[in-house]
């Protein structure tokens, strides 16, 4: 995703605790994409942002405000667009952090990630500078994409490891309309997928495990993109389906069970059935895979 870094801690895991669980809770610490900083020390430095005046939802560092009018600006149609893509309102009103530097954003964000935006714990979304100096065109796509990262998280939690990392990302950039998944094109996703190097969804998810771009063979993008053109092509095919899959989510009902109640299937059948619809010798597509491009050009 967009936006989460690795936060690393000490456990003090008894003698009695077998080999397998310790792995477990590693896992989980690792990979949980909670941020670097402390929690407490995180909550504390983000405090001390200050409200714009004309809209208090968005919070600024010290030199940042002239940042911070130019999110408040478009922040009412972003918050629109994700309850739209989502079927339902923010449980509580969004706030958003503007850095005004780099040395602002890295003390929530850890430089190696290289991130423009993150959703931090505990569910604060914080913008770098760079989304208003260096690559002001992604500040809405990016804004967009990290919302709907804290609308779910809102409900279920900042990032839940109860949700599979390709539905977090290609719900997010579904939401934005590439964005997050812009540093790849549609035809670079369908080029990796006809060569076999495309996501898959497990026949079970398992909370204590993430599969990331790097298990598929992909960059980042491609995977965020292929994850986007899926969800594309189901919410497009049936979006009443897509609403309700949405729904139990936010609800807190298990993936597994909400996505086979919605589309009467299990999403990893769902998955393979999308990227065989790719004639494996051509880009050309046929099925779901034609809905798929048209869906992702820009869906209402």
């Amino acid at each position: 995703m967009n936006g989460k870094t690795i936060r690393q801690r000490e456990c003090i895991v008894s003698d009695a605790v077998t080999g397998a669980l310790m792995a477990l809770v590693a896992a989980t610490l690792l990979l949980s994409g909670c941020a670097h900083r402390g929690y407490r020390d995180a909550g504390e430095e983000l405090s001390a942002f200050a409200a714009l005046a004309e809209n208090p939802q968005v919070r600024h560092a010290p030199g940042a405000e002239r940042y911070a009018r130019r999110v408040a600006a478009v922040l009412p149609a972003a918050v629109a667009q994700v309850e739209r893509f989502h079927y339902r309102a923010f449980a509580t009103a969004p706030v958003v952090y503007v850095c005004g530097d780099d040395a602002c954003f890295h003390r929530f964000v850890a430089p190696s990630w290289n991130y423009t935006a993150a959703v931090v714990y505990d569910n604060r979304l914080v913008l770098a500078p760079r989304l208003f100096d260096r690559e002001p065109e992604r500040l809405t796509p990016i804004l967009l994409h990290e919302l709907s990262h804290l609308h779910l998280g809102q409900y279920r939690g900042h990032y839940t490891m109860d949700i599979p990392v390709w539905f977090h990302e290609g719900l997010a950039s579904l939401v934005a309309l590439g964005g997050g998944a812009d540093l790849a094109t549609d035809d670079e996703a369908w080029a990796q997928a006809v060569r076999d190097r495309h996501f898959r969804a497990d026949q079970q998810h398992l909370p204590w495990t993430r599969k990331m771009a790097r298990t598929w063979g992909t960059s980042v993008s491609v995977f965020y993109r292929q994850a986007m053109l899926y969800l594309a092509d189901l919410r497009s095919n049936d979006e009443a389906a897509f609403s309700n899959l949405v729904g139990k989510i936010l609800d807190g009902e298990a993936f597994d069970a909400a996505f086979a109640q919605s589309f009467h299937v299990n999403p990893a059948h769902s998955v393979l059935a999308f990227f065989k619809c790719l004639h494996h010798d051509s880009r050309r597509v046929q099925g779901p895979c034609a809905n798929a491009r048209e869906a992702a050009a820009g869906a209402p």
